[in-house]
């Protein structure tokens, strides 16, 4: 079920992705020759609309095949259309997974709720012989206040950390208790694993697609150092970079389809934010690569052979960094 729910979610993320290349193109009267579901093999094709819509073995992946990218359809179609119809193009397919993204969360926030941390901090897990444990906690409370002071947030439970008696009010199986602990000089380790307590706040779609930008745009500059630093985290060789390919989400997919639908669609939706952040990136054969080309070219004149080696190039080098992650996934997963 795993590869199943991967073969979706990434069919769908990619699909969308080409549809918004292929939409941008046909808007301004530019031919897309082929539009195919997969790579290699032709399984099925059809014309429609002036394309060939194709179905291939290989469901890894999708391509909108339009007219004038390639070097030889120099002044035709998509090298035909001026400056901004050009970024049209390429900035499509990235707008589109955005768009995705927005519209599964703005339906998460309405469905499940919008993710609000209480202050409050869940046990995950006690340590046997620990401080916390001789003071009776158990995995599965949740902390609410310290000493009589309610939590502002989790990370309030360190206030135990001093020295003397203290008491914890802990909410177990919808009943409060008291609990004492002593904490002496010394000590270092409480003894406890735990987490932000949230709690799911319903709101309408409107107010959740709101939310869904405002909360994807604070959080993008985040993501986007992450992506970057450990993109270069694995160029360098660094088993703990961060970054996972398709073995590593293949994995991830199954553990989130066994939590449950919303769990499914918070993962597509960080795969289109991912998607969209990954093409950006300023690499030959992506669509960041393109779009610097393109703004390149309004400075310099840059021959047809030389941006196909470019983009060439881009190829390979996209091809060795899909075999170190893969090769990190497994590593990873072997518990290597």
């Amino acid at each position: 079920m795993s590869l199943f729910w991967f073969l979706i979610i990434i069919g769908v993320s990619i699909f969308v992705h080409e549809l918004g290349h292929y939409l941008a193109a046909r808007a301004q009267g530019v031919r897309v020759k082929a539009f195919s579901l997969g790579f290699g093999p032709i399984l099925l094709r059809r014309q429609a609309w002036g394309t060939e819509w194709r179905l291939s073995a290989i469901p890894l992946g999708r391509y909108a095949d339009i007219e004038g990218l390639l070097p030889e359809e120099r002044g035709r179609g998509y090298d035909a259309l001026p400056f901004l119809g050009k970024l049209l193009v390429l900035v499509a397919g990235v707008v589109m997974n955005v768009l995705l993204a927005w519209g599964l969360l703005a339906y998460l926030f309405s469905a499940q709720g919008v993710p609000e941390a209480t202050g409050r901090a869940v046990i995950l897990e006690v340590l046997p012989g620990s401080v916390a444990e001789r003071a009776g906690l158990r995995a599965g409370d949740i902390l609410v206040a310290v000493d009589g002071t309610p939590l502002a947030q989790a990370q309030g439970i360190e206030r135990v950390k001093t020295p003397g008696n203290h008491t914890l009010t802990v909410r177990r199986q919808g009943q409060e208790l008291t609990l004492s602990l002593t904490w002496q000089e010394g000590m270092e380790r409480l003894g406890v694993v735990y987490q932000p307590e949230v709690a799911f706040r319903k709101v309408g779609f409107l107010e959740g697609l709101s939310l869904a930008v405002s909360r994807s745009l604070a959080f993008g500059p985040q993501m986007a150092k992450a992506l970057v630093g450990g993109l270069l985290g694995v160029l360098a060789g660094n088993p703990d970079s961060g970054v996972v390919g398709p073995l590593g989400i293949v994995a991830e997919t199954g553990r989130a389809a066994q939590e449950g639908p919303f769990r499914l669609l918070e993962l597509t939706v960080a795969i289109n934010l991912s998607l969209a952040l990954f093409n950006l990136l300023p690499i030959p054969a992506l669509d960041g690569g393109r779009i610097l080309l393109l703004f390149l070219s309004r400075f310099l004149r840059i021959r047809p052979e030389q941006e196909a080696m470019v983009h060439y190039l881009g190829f390979v080098f996209l091809i060795l960094l899909v075999i170190l992650v893969t090769f990190q996934d497994l590593r990873r997963l072997l518990g290597g």
